[in-house]
């Protein structure tokens, strides 16, 4: 007998195929929802900072540096998530 233990279990030759099912076994994101009782204006960086994980006055930050320097851009964009997202 030599030293090699054999194995029982057999090789994957195939990646195993990905399921289309709702279950999976990643956790489910959060949805982006605004928080309005954080938030200051329309509670769309608090949203933002839940949903993402980022301190919210750092978005809060990115969005006013975002609105000086993309002349005025991100304003509208602003606007469009707090119109649009629950």
């Amino acid at each position: 007998m030599s030293g090699k233990k054999s194995t029982q279990s057999q090789p994957k030759s195939w990646p195993e195929p990905i399921s289309t099912s709702k279950e999976s076994n990643r956790p489910m994101k959060a949805k982006l929802k605004l928080d309005k009782a954080n938030g200051k204006l329309m509670g769309v960086c608090s949203g933002l900072a839940n949903w993402s994980g980022m301190d919210a006055n750092l978005l809060r930050v990115i969005f006013v540096l975002a609105t000086i320097f993309g002349f005025g851009s991100a304003i509208i964009i602003y606007l469009a998530i707090g119109l649009i997202v629950d």
